[in-house]
């Protein structure tokens, strides 16, 4: 990173002033008031009071696209990760990576991604647009990158098109020992040892109406569907090819001989109709039986594929027609019988189930997963459920463009709270319904705007400082509440500037303030130990205009644990734009040298934002502060991140 010392005196006063002066309150955009406290906020730690253990997956990130190599993290041409990515990887710490991704993985087969590349199979993108994609970075290079980093993997397994059996196999193929089938199949691909993988999830926000795929559009008929399987008739659904579900895909090109495959096999026998430009035509068991004019077609049940004829047995669809489906798909595998299937194969992994939708702070559909989960006496059959406590500005604030930037910051940290709000609520549906030491894990959050949206006002809001601290809140906040699984934005952009991502794209690959952020943290998350005791008094309490997350939100996040070593770190966030805040920081229960290392992350404003132009906007600066018996003053500079690393004496 480039060096600038006047920035770095402006980062160090940012970070952490001298203990003086009084903490004022910044009265926020088109505020209706600010707090009428005056007093300064004391952050008491209890470093005898265990809460939960560390995890290193805390700060875990999500590997979102499975083709075109990760977007650069895997160098096709040495057929190995990719050096300057790597070398960035291993500064951040970051513990745990989510593969293949999300909704772009909902239709993602491993087995197409397996073996020498020359002859692996595309296979289609699960976003909407369906296109094929390449099957390059596989599970194999996935764990060589893994490996190389000593970070923990998460698989997130295709529910929409795979089948319990399937998945099972990639289980098998991922941790069996050599001497058995998919063992020794591992081997031949290059990695005799297992590889020891643990979290596993079942799909992705298949609530959701846009990722139903096969399930119904019901919300509680595909709730039931998700966790018992069943079958759900498709209507008019174009078809495709088995790695290929653009519209074009569903097209005659006038050949003799074509064949084509419905979207969602296998197919109900008897269930199904093929239209040729709304045309129906004819299932026969046989094509060579037809005469040359007859519009017949042959399907495969188990596959979905659909044979035509060529002319002399059976019709060949028109140039240019459009071939769409009818029928019946299924039956299908429910999460039941993934979670059965896979345990069977090894027994010690996690496997969590991804039915919870969320909004504006609150669990939404009734009965909960976890409910619907106990009602039907299956709450034995999941280890843990995932959520993906996002804040969408449209969706729950009901805005379509930030009034200011400051309105979008602290948009951010309302959002930060409903989150927080959704992730409790759906703990405490399985701390009362799910089994002993089930558990929630968030595989996706942040805030964002959803679809197309051109954010003119705050354009680089995703990854400037307001992000940062709105993460960071989040890290601290999942800590507190004892989660160990948790995934939060993307790991590379898919073009040279950061978007939502801890890395840029090629070739710059800019490590982003949220890269900062988790270089800061990782030794306080990877340090084993637990989360301990901590409660923040007098928190400054900043205001904003109403909105339909409410109009305040607390100034100061914080953490702490202790680790195995009995290091003490605590992590305090000031979320607050501009308005620095003295605090105390009370320590008991550690015996400790007097000091404390204090490492500070921010940057000139709330909108600073690292770039190829400026890669050292926001850093990381270190200081030295004493304790007063057990207690130490600071001040936490505005839109800072501020951890305390305090050594057992």
């Amino acid at each position: 990173m480039r060096s600038n010392p006047m920035r770095r005196r402006a980062l160090l006063r940012a970070g952490l002033l001298a203990a003086a002066g009084g903490a004022g309150v910044t009265v926020a955009w088109s505020a209706a008031g600010a707090s009428t406290s005056d007093s300064k906020p004391v952050i008491t730690v209890d470093a005898g009071h265990r809460l939960a253990p560390v995890s290193s997956g805390l700060t875990g990130v999500n590997a979102n696209k499975w083709y075109d190599d990760e977007r650069g993290l895997w160098d096709s041409e040495h057929d190995a990760p990719n050096t300057a990515v790597m070398d960035k990887l291993r500064r951040t710490g970051i513990g745990l990576i989510r593969y293949p991704g999300g909704t772009s993985a909902n239709l993602f087969r491993w087995k197409h991604a397996i073996g020498p590349r020359d002859e692996r199979r595309r296979q289609v993108n699960g976003q909407s647009t369906r296109e094929p994609q390449d099957s390059r970075f596989g599970p194999d290079e996935f764990m060589t990158v893994m490996d190389e980093l000593g970070a923990e993997p998460q698989i997130m397994a295709n529910f929409a098109s795979s089948s319990a059996s399937e998945i099972a196999d990639w289980v098998a193929y991922m941790n069996a020992p050599t001497g058995t089938r998919w063992g020794d199949l591992r081997a031949a691909n290059g990695h005799p040892e297992p590889y020891g993988v643990r979290r596993w999830e079942i799909g992705n926000e298949l609530h959701l109406g846009g990722e139903r795929y096969w399930l119904s559009p019901d919300d509680p008929t595909a709730l039931h569907q998700y966790v018992f399987g069943g079958k759900q008739r498709q209507h008019a659904q174009p078809v495709g090819t088995p790695y290929d579900q653009r519209r074009s895909a569903c097209l005659s090109d006038g050949s003799a001989h074509q064949t084509f495959t419905v979207w969602y096999p296998p197919v109900v026998p008897h269930s199904h109709t093929i239209h040729v430009d709304g045309h129906a035509w004819k299932a026969v068991a046989k094509l060579s039986a037809a005469g040359a004019h007859d519009r017949v077609y042959a399907l495969t049940h188990a596959t979905g594929t659909i044979a035509f004829g060529d002319g002399h047995h059976g019709a060949i669809p028109p140039k240019g027609s459009k071939i769409t489906a009818d029928y019946d798909s299924g039956p299908h595998d429910g999460f039941v019988d993934y979670y059965d299937a896979m345990k069977k194969v090894d027994p010690s992994i996690e496997v969590v189930a991804t039915w919870t939708p969320v909004s504006r702070g609150k669990l939404r559909g009734k009965p909960t997963f976890p409910q619907f989960m106990a009602d039907n006496g299956v709450a034995h059959k999941y280890d843990g459920v995932s959520i993906h406590p996002y804040t969408n500005f449209v969706r729950d604030l009901k805005i379509d463009q930030f009034p200011s930037k400051a309105a979008g910051h602290d948009l951010h940290l309302l959002g930060e709270r409903a989150a927080v709000q959704a992730v409790t609520e759906l703990k405490a549906q399985v701390d009362k319904h799910a089994k002993k030491g089930a558990f929630v894990a968030v595989t996706e959050c942040g805030a964002l705007w959803f679809g197309d949206h051109e954010e003119k006002v705050y354009p680089h809001y995703a990854y400037t400082m307001s992000h940062v601290v709105y993460m960071a809140s989040q890290w601290a906040h999942y800590a507190n509440l004892g989660l160990a699984w948790v995934v939060c934005n993307d790991l590379m952009s898919d073009k040279p500037g950061v978007s939502r991502s801890v890395f840029g794209g090629t070739p710059g690959y800019v490590y982003s303030a949220d890269a900062v952020a988790r270089q800061q943290v990782r030794d306080m998350v990877h340090g084993g130990g637990a989360v301990v005791g901590n409660s923040i008094s007098d928190n400054v309490e900043i205001t904003t205009r109403h909105t339909d997350l409410g109009s305040s939100y607390r100034a100061l996040a914080a953490t702490a644990t202790v680790a195995k070593d009995g290091t003490g770190y605590v992590m305090v966030v000031n979320r607050s734009a501009k308005t620095d805040i003295e605090t105390t920081v009370k320590l008991t229960g550690l015996s400790h040298a007097g000091t404390a290392d204090v490492f500070a992350v921010a940057g000139r404003s709330f909108d600073s934002y690292n770039s190829d132009a400026d890669t050292d906007a926001v850093a990381i600066t270190q200081s030295r502060r004493k304790f007063d018996g057990d207690a130490v003053r600071l001040t936490v500079g505005a839109h800072s991140v501020v951890l305390l690393r305090v050594a057992a004496a």
